[in-house]
C-alpha cells in the first residue's frame, strides 16, 4: 500500500508539473501580448496627421468667419515649383501674389498702391504651423495695411511694420492654438515685398532670400559679354553659430549640442534660433520675431529674386542658383526654370522638402520690368 501511495504522489507531482508549465506558458504569453500591445500603442504618433489637419482646417474656417476679412488665392501671379523630394510628407508651404492692391488714403484722397509679396514657410514637425501661416499670411497683411490710420507718403514704412507685426501676429495665434490642441510643429518664414522698384525681406529661420544680378561685363574684341550673374544674399540663417542668436538661447537656459561640419542643436534636435510655433521650445528663446532688411533699390542688373526653402540651400548655395540660372539657355518660362532647380538640388542630394520661388525682375530673361509686375503669370507645379 505504501508502495502505491508513493506512485500516486509521484504521479501527482508531475500533474502538477505540468499544470504548472502551463500556466506559467500563458503566463508569459499574457505578458509578451501586454507589453506588445503598449509598444504598438507607444509607437504611434500621439496626433496623426488626419486629426492634425482637421484641427488647422476647422482654425482656418474661423479666421476666414471674421467680418471684413478678404478671400485670398495663395498663389497668384507667381512663378515657382513645389516637391515632396525623398519626404513622405510635403511640410513646405508657399504664398504670393504679385499684384495685390492696397487701397489707401493719402494726401489726395483714396489711392491704390501695388505691392508683390512673395513667401515660403518651412514646416517641420508636421504642416500645421508652414500650413497655417501660409493660409492667413496675405488676409492678415492686407487687413493691417487697410485697418492703418498712416497716411501713404509713409507707405515703405507701414509696409515694414505690418509685416514684422503680422508674422509675430500668426506667430502668437498658432502659438495658442499648438499649446491649446498640443501640436508641436513649427515652420520657418521668409517674405519679400516688392514696392516701387525697392525689395524688402523678413526672415524668421533658415529659408532664404537673395537676388541674382548680372556682374560686371567684359568686353573682348570690342564687343562686351556678360560674365555671369552674382548672389546677393538677403536673409540670414538663424542658428546658434551666431553669436547674437547663440547668447540668447544660452540667457533663457537653453542647451545647445555641438556637432563637427553641423550647425549647433538646440536641446540636441532643433537645429534653429528662431520659427513660427515650436511652443515647447519658447521658453528656451526661440522667437518669432523676424529679421528685417531695409528697403534696397533694385536696378537694371538685377535678373531675378530667389526666394527658397532649406531643401534648396541644403545641396546648392546661392551662387550656384545664380550660375544654374545663368546657364540655362531656354528663360522663356520662369515655371519650368524653378521646375529644374528643385530637380537639379534633388539629384544633388537633397534629403528635405524642396520649394523655390522665381520673380523675374529684368530684361535680360524677357520678364517684364519690376514695376510691370500685373505682367507676370502664374504657374503652381507640384
Amino acid at each position: 500500500m505504501a508502495r502505491h501511495r508513493g506512485i500516486d504522489k509521484k504521479q501527482q507531482i508531475r500533474a502538477w508539473d505540468t499544470r504548472s508549465i502551463v500556466i506559467f506558458v500563458f503566463f508569459i504569453a499574457c505578458v509578451v501580448g501586454i507589453l506588445t500591445n503598449l509598444k504598438v500603442a507607444k509607437s504611434e504618433p500621439e496626433f496623426e496627421p488626419e486629426s492634425e489637419e482637421k484641427i488647422v482646417e476647422q482654425i482656418l474656417r474661423l479666421l476666414h468667419s471674421i467680418p471684413n476679412a478678404t478671400t485670398s488665392i495663395p498663389t497668384q501671379n507667381c512663378h515657382f515649383a513645389s516637391s515632396e523630394g525623398i519626404r513622405s510628407h510635403q511640410e513646405d508651404r508657399v504664398t504670393c501674389d504679385l499684384n495685390l492692391k492696397i487701397p489707401l488714403f493719402g494726401p489726395d484722397g483714396l489711392e491704390e498702391v501695388r505691392v508683390g509679396a512673395v513667401a515660403v514657410f518651412d514646416g517641420h514637425i508636421g504642416s500645421a504651423a508652414s500650413e497655417m501661416a501660409s493660409n492667413i499670411f496675405l488676409d492678415k497683411f492686407l487687413l493691417k495695411l487697410r485697418n492703418s490710420t498712416e497716411q501713404s507718403s509713409n507707405l515703405k514704412e507701414l509696409l515694414k511694420s505690418s509685416l514684422v507685426t503680422t508674422i509675430e501676429d500668426i506667430d502668437a495665434e498658432f502659438s495658442e492654438v499648438a499649446f491649446k490642441y498640443h501640436l508641436y510643429s513649427g515652420s520657418t518664414a521668409v517674405v519679400a515685398l516688392i514696392y516701387n522698384n525697392h525689395v524688402l525681406v523678413a526672415n524668421v529661420g533658415d529659408s532664404k532670400a537673395f537676388l541674382c544680378s548680372q556682374k560686371k561685363k567684359s568686353h573682348k574684341a570690342g564687343a562686351a559679354s556678360l560674365a555671369g550673374l552674382l548672389a546677393k544674399e538677403l536673409t540670414r540663417d538663424h542658428n546658434a553659430h551666431r553669436l547674437d542668436e547663440r547668447a540668447r538661447i544660452e540667457a533663457s537656459g537653453g542647451v545647445l549640442k555641438f556637432i563637427p561640419n553641423y550647425v549647433p542643436l538646440l536641446m540636441g534636435h532643433f537645429p534653429m534660433t528662431r520659427a513660427i510655433g515650436d511652443v515647447p521650445l519658447k521658453r528656451y528663446g526661440v522667437i518669432a520675431n523676424p529679421e528685417m532688411t531695409d528697403w534696397l533699390s533694385l536696378t537694371s542688373k538685377d535678373e531675378f529674386l530667389v526666394v527658397a526653402s532649406d531643401g534648396i540651400s541644403e545641396r546648392l548655395t546661392p551662387q550656384e542658383v545664380c550660375d544654374f540660372l545663368n546657364d540655362v539657355e531656354d528663360h522663356s518660362d520662369p515655371s519650368l526654370l524653378a521646375q529644374q532647380l528643385i530637380q537639379k538640388a534633388f539629384l544633388e542630394g537633397s534629403s528635405d522638402n524642396l520649394s523655390v520661388v522665381l520673380v523675374p525682375l529684368g530684361s535680360g530673361f524677357r520678364g517684364p520690368p519690376v514695376d510691370d509686375l500685373s505682367a507676370v503669370s502664374g504657374s503652381l507645379e507640384m
